[in-house]
């Protein structure tokens, strides 16, 4: 059972309002406690792929580097077999349920990574400007757009970047539970900078 009681790895910056901190045009927060689950299979197998997807109720990513979400499921590509699995937590034990049941006596495993990771959101007009300050990856929307991921190093920290823009930039950084305090810290760094002080 999801163990309501969790602590976010970030809830030494919470507030009565959560986790979140503004510049000018940049808003930073957590996703605290969301259920993080590692799937890996070979998506080669038509049956077990339809499975997972009538069960989760989400499209399986099949082109790399993109992930889909649905009924605030996330599914993610993370190599040619291994995917993230990211689930509110009213929803993380039917998920855990349905995985397990599919998978039992499969050529799959899925983990449950409880609270060893978290995610950090950043949205804002400047959010691009922004997180190139410390990220290799080219964040324009010609070359990084909607429903596209990508893992990298950000501030010396393994991430996975997430563009959920649409209309207004908005970007979820997935980190892990050990770097996510120094993740943080240099995003507030960064923050103060003279061009986004508000």
């Amino acid at each position: 059972m999801f163990e309501a009681f969790a602590l976010s790895p970030l809830a030494e910056y919470s507030t009565q309002d959560g986790t979140e901190i503004q510049f000018r045009g940049v808003t930073i927060s957590e996703l605290p406690i969301m259920e993080h689950f590692n799937l890996r299979f070979q998506p080669i197998r038509n049956e077990l792929l339809d499975w997972l997807q009538e069960s989760l109720a989400i499209p399986i990513p099949q082109s790399p580097n993109t992930f889909s979400i649905q009924d605030n499921i996330l599914c993610a590509w993370l190599g040619p077999d291994e995917y993230l699995v990211v689930s509110p937590p009213d929803k993380a034990d039917r998920v855990a349920e349905d995985l397990e049941r599919i998978v039992t006596n499969q050529f799959a495993t899925f983990t449950r990574l409880s609270s060893a990771q978290t995610i950090i959101r950043i949205s804002g007009e400047n959010s691009i400007d922004f997180l190139g300050r410390g990220i290799s990856i080219d964040l324009h929307p010609s070359q990084f757009s909607f429903g596209q991921c990508a893992q990298t190093v950000m501030a010396h920290s393994n991430v996975m970047v997430l563009n959920h823009t649409r209309d207004n930039p908005l970007l979820d950084i997935v980190v892990r539970r050990s770097f996510a305090d120094h993740l943080w810290r240099w995003l507030l760094d960064v923050g103060k900078e003279s061009e986004f002080r508000l």
